[in-house]
């Protein structure tokens, strides 16, 4: 087993997940503030001379948004702990090297 590329893996797949929560968290914003103000979705449609279903058909809906955040949270903590994992292996080798 490779340290550096179980930290790597580990560091990779942890960016990745902070980034998902990242888009879900703004995607989940972005339809609240549709639902609180739907006179500006209309108005904005209205300009934009396109119905307001399909300006709201370009986001996932917020059902959708919340699971993802969830599964992204799950895939931080899962590299999380590879990341502790593989740093216990090395503190283990470097203690009986020493």
């Amino acid at each position: 087993m490779n340290i550096q590329s179980a930290f790597a893996s580990g560091m990779q797949g942890l960016q990745s997940a902070s980034d998902g929560v990242t888009q879900s968290t703004l995607n989940i914003n972005r339809q609240t503030q549709r639902q609180a103000d739907p006179a500006a979705n209309t108005e904005a449609a209205q300009n934009a001379q396109q119905p307001v279903q399909a300006a709201s058909t370009s986001l996932p809906s917020l059902e959708a948004s919340l699971v993802d955040l969830t599964v992204q949270q799950r895939l931080a903590e899962a590299n999380v702990r590879s990341i502790e994992t593989a740093s216990s292996v090395l503190g283990t080798l470097i203690d009986t090297k020493a």
